[in-house]
């Protein structure tokens, strides 16, 4: 009891030294994703300070990975673990431990672990600069909190609202409406259809879902947030709700299936469901056993209303009213045959050299594919296209080619998907087959063989700094490693991940005024490898 009541008493403080204001908040939808973290402005400027939220240890520390750049883990004692992203570098402490474990492997992209007693930090203590390093758009400050043994992503904004003025509550747009095809129409009608709410009266019958479009807002910023509390009443009885907090890791992709995705690559506006889609998962969307959907059973009103909060109890509410009014209801489709995919099922589809594999799980509903085989130029199978548009799976599947011809060597041999260049897709060559991982059935894929290694060029130099530009037109890029006279130097990855910086400063090569070797090899991800050597003057 008593170390309850001491973890709970654990209080958080800002991570900067000024005001805070967000250019993005914890959950916002996003194509394939959740925004898992705040984003807090630095005044377009990388190089502000930053300080640990509370007492703990430096856990992690990521360089190159996850599209985080460079990144501080620190887990503290109730349970929580905060996280820094986009960094423009560490305190000198974190920097040099860095380093030391960068030279020892030899590997610049790296996730390290530290023991609880390597670097202990204290509430407010610098622990870095903020950047914009990685995946960032542009300087901020990427802020997440992760509950320590599980991963699941927690709202920082929930535990620093002392440090953000926020009295404006959500927008609450329009609503849509999803009868279910087969056994239920809305406004005399079987497809998905937006309304506002100012009309406030409409009929439907049978099974109905609804979404909503909605934003929050705060005092200070133009920026649009996503909403953190949903709930939808009918007749004052609570169908549905979504509190966006506790997200597994695991699951950022069922926001493809929350979120109404065609609807959003085709405006670019999202409608997140008020149900439950079968291969949904996600935990914070609470519903009774209508799963979320409405019952126009009765010659009757039934009032519906919305209401929409942020995480200061700010709220909007938006009410309309259905008359229930018997209509007679479509034929219900059927999925089924060789050519469905299922929730219910794991799924196998194959044609002459070509297969599928899609667990059910990574199925939010049932659908019927249509496969496309077209001709390819470039790879050594015809092409696939499994669907019209996009179908974003929720995780990866496998796709399989068989190899062709017994003299190819495998290991050149990589699943591609179309574009320039021809993306790889994580691929092993295994019993006469090559298996790609995919997980977007609206792309167009093929066998493709990569005899080409990576180009490596000089860009510049200058008495402290060697500039390299590193490039593959196949399967891409996979790693590098570059020496002095024999001895391991650390280059960099920079914003453009195709160049690479080595600061000579910040490597154990002393400075000597003579000519040394500079020697960089690189090689990609079916194992073709390049050496770059020139003499430099250092």
């Amino acid at each position: 009891m008593l170390a309850s009541l001491l973890l709970a008493a654990i209080a958080y403080v800002s991570p900067v030294h000024y005001p805070i204001e967000l250019a993005g908040n914890f959950g916002e939808p996003r194509p394939n994703h959740f925004h898992a973290g705040i984003d807090v402005k630095t005044d377009r400027m990388t190089g502000k300070p930053l300080y640990a939220m509370a007492d703990g240890f430096i856990s992690k520390v990521s360089v190159g990975t996850h599209g985080f750049g460079k990144a501080v883990y620190v887990r503290h004692p109730d349970g929580n673990t905060s996280v820094y992203v986009h960094l423009d570098d560490f305190a000198p402490q974190i920097e040099a431990a860095v380093k030391r474990y960068q030279y020892a492997h030899k590997v610049y992209a790296t996730d390290i672990t530290f023991p609880a007693t390597m670097m202990p930090v204290h509430k407010g203590q610098f622990i870095g600069f903020s950047g914009n390093t990685g995946s960032s758009q542009g300087p901020h400050l990427h802020l997440e909190l992760h509950r320590t043994q599980t991963g699941d992503l927690l709202d920082p904004l929930a535990y620093l609202k002392a440090y953000v003025r926020d009295t404006i509550a959500p927008a609450v747009y329009a609503f849509k409406a999803y009868p279910v095809p087969g056994e239920g129409t809305f406004q005399h009608g079987s497809s998905p259809r937006v309304f506002t709410f100012d009309k406030g009266h409409f009929s439907a019958w049978g099974k109905v879902g609804f979404g909503v479009r909605t934003m929050d807002h705060m005092n200070g910023v133009y920026n649009s947030f996503g909403s953190r509390l949903i709930r939808l009443y009918c007749d004052g009885r609570l169908v549905f709700s979504a509190d966006i907090n506790g997200l597994p890791q695991s699951m950022h992709r069922m926001m493809n299936s929350w979120g109404d995705y065609n609807h959003f690559m085709q405006s670019r506006v999202w409608f997140l469901k008020s149900f439950v889609e079968p291969g949904n998962r996600l935990p914070f969307l609470k519903t009774g056993q209508g799963k979320g959907y409405i019952l126009f059973n009765e010659r009757r009103e039934y009032r519906l209303r919305y209401v929409v909060s942020d995480v200061f109890g700010n709220q909007t509410v938006r009410e309309f009213t259905v008359l229930g009014t018997p209509e007679a209801l479509g034929p219900r489709p059927v999925i089924a045959g060789p050519e469905a995919l299922l929730t219910s099922r794991d799924n196998h589809w194959q044609t002459d050299g070509i297969r599928l594999d899609v667990p059910g799980r990574l199925m939010a509903v049932d659908r019927l594919m249509k496969p496309q085989l077209l001709a390819s130029a470039r790879g050594l199978s015809q092409a696939v296209r499994f669907v019209p548009g996009n179908v974003p799976l929720l995780g990866w599947a496998d796709l399989a080619f068989r190899i062709p011809d017994a003299t190819i060597d495998p290991r050149k041999l990589y699943v591609a998907m179309t574009g320039t260049p021809p993306r790889y897709c994580r691929s092993e060559a295994k019993n006469g087959w090559v298996y790609g991982k995919v997980r977007e059935l609206g792309m167009t894929y093929y066998l493709a063989s990569d005899q080409q290694a990576p180009t490596i060029k000089a860009t510049s130099r200058s008495y402290d700094h060697v500039t390299l530009s590193i490039t593959d037109s196949g399967s891409g890029t996979a790693g590098w490693e570059g020496t002095i006279d024999g001895q391991f130097v650390l280059f960099e990855q920079q914003k453009n991940p195709t160049i690479l910086v080595c600061d000579l400063r910040r490597t154990p090569v002393g400075k000597l005024q003579k000519e040394r070797q500079l020697r960089v090899t690189a090689w990609d991800f079916c194992g073709n490898r390049q050496t770059f050597e020139t003499s430099i003057n250092y």
